[in-house]
């Protein structure tokens, strides 16, 4: 599914967009798989369920399918519209699993910004980084559906629209609006989500977790190591051509993340 000039203006209208068979069924069966195999269905754990109801898998992921699913440059391409300009930073990915809830407790409106920025919310698109979060199984309203409130109306709960959403739906928005999730009243079941966030790369000051203190992580050795040049300055590397790459230093890069030169990108 492309996403087309509709979908960026009612990005730009509401502060999100959702957008139903994002990706190919074979895809959306491989994503939701995967998610499977990391974080187990309520059918696996009911007898021992999790405290509070939340299993998570952040990156770097062990399932190199995940790392993978971040270069997606339909996505990124979104991403370089929405923030005006070319030059775009991952921030982060995790996977969740939701579970029946029964605290009673309702999940808190919340902005992804505190947590995100050092900055105070604006209006400005390009001081809010874009959160991607996609749902490879269907969302019933039992099973703790996103709330989403559209930016013209802030904090105004009667404005709220909820993601009770087929399977296969993405929904992308700004940082800066109000969301939450809901409570999941259902007596069985799970409600999966795989988020990809993305900033400017010149924003130094936004960012949800750092990565570059994970360098020696084996699983992000081993992702790197199958990146072009263009897609690693995606995860922070200095691009092909940067007066860093020297015969020593490239070297030391193949030691680190094998592979690194396999395309012949960063020939001196």
């Amino acid at each position: 599914m492309k996403l087309t000039d509709a979908h960026f203006q009612t990005f730009i209208d509401q502060g999100f967009v959702v957008v139903e068979d994002f990706y190919p069924e074979e895809k959306r069966a491989a994503i939701a798989a995967a998610v499977r195999r990391t974080l187990p269905a309520w059918e696996a754990i009911k007898d021992d369920p999790p405290d509070p109801p939340l299993l998570k898998d952040d990156f770097p992921y062990a399932d190199q399918f995940f790392n993978q699913l971040i270069v997606d440059w339909d996505i990124i391409k979104f991403v370089q519209r929405i923030l005006s300009t070319e030059d775009i930073h991952f921030r982060y990915a995790h996977n969740w699993a939701r579970y029946p809830d029964h605290s009673g407790i309702e999940p808190k409106l919340h902005i992804d910004n505190g947590n995100n920025s050092l900055l105070p919310a604006n209006a400005d698109n390009r001081y809010g980084q874009v959160s991607t979060w996609y749902f490879p199984e269907t969302v019933p309203a039992d099973q703790a559906p996103m709330r989403i409130i559209p930016a013209p109306h802030r904090m105004d709960l009667d404005k709220s629209q909820y993601l009770t959403v087929p399977a296969g739906t993405i929904m992308i928005f700004n940082t800066h609006i109000w969301h939450s999730a809901t409570l999941f009243t259902g007596k069985a079941g799970q409600r999966y989500s795989v988020t990809r966030i993305y900033g400017r790369a010149d924003h130094y000051w936004e960012g949800v977790r750092s990565y570059t203190n994970r360098g020696r992580d084996e699983h992000l050795c081993t992702f790197i190591g199958t990146l072009s040049a263009r897609e690693r300055e995606i995860f922070r590397f200095p691009p092909a051509g940067h007066e860093y790459y020297t015969a020593e230093t490239l070297a030391a890069l193949e030691e680190q993340y094998p592979g690194w030169n396999a395309r012949g990108e960063y020939n001196l």
